[in-house]
């Protein structure tokens, strides 16, 4: 089972990049983007991740004629 992690976005931005392993690291890096002067009056979200979920295809079988 994968491990509990976070994660920071910027409103209006595409993508996160990090997997924090604790809400501490990411609420340092919360803080720290927040006050970047591109970021000034955005606001910053810690995500947390709570559930996935994932589909597995079946391998493909190859046989000799």
């Amino acid at each position: 089972m994968p491990k509990k992690f976070w994660m920071v976005w910027v409103n209006d931005t595409p993508t996160t990049k990090y997997r924090h392993t604790s809400y501490a690291s990411a609420s340092i890096e919360a803080d720290r983007l927040a006050m970047m002067q591109s970021n000034i009056g955005k606001k910053v979200y810690i995500l947390e991740a709570l559930d996935y979920r994932m589909v597995e295809l079946p391998p493909i079988v190859r046989t000799k004629l």
